[in-house]
């Protein structure tokens, strides 16, 4: 029974890392759809030019580096190994992929 309770924890454990890496990761790229009004303010751009470069612009430039991202992030999870991973690849794979995620934000 000791092995089970220790399973769950480390599965409740992982979930909720899980949890908190998906909150962060995702959690910037909600802050600015309700202040492009400010923003465009701050930066004095007329309302085409506020909708043209903040709600078009940008959204395309997150596409372009996440597209093929997640593509090669995708490619690498399928190998059984990869090549400066040799014990649990996946697991550093993650590590890495949501280390270089967040590196704007701890800036």
């Amino acid at each position: 029974t000791t092995t089970t309770t220790n399973n769950n924890n480390n599965r409740y454990w992982m979930i909720g890392m899980y949890a908190s890496c998906t909150i962060f990761l995702f959690a910037d790229q909600n802050l600015m759809a309700p202040n492009l009004t400010a923003i465009a303010r701050d930066f004095g751009m007329t309302d085409i030019e506020r909708d043209r470069k903040l709600g078009g612009e940008i959204a395309l430039a997150f596409w372009m580096l996440g597209a093929p991202a997640s593509i090669v992030v995708g490619r690498l999870a399928d190998r059984d190994t990869i090549i400066c991973f040799k014990r649990n690849p996946r697991s550093k794979l993650l590590a890495c992929t949501i280390l270089i995620g967040e590196s704007a934000c701890f800036m």
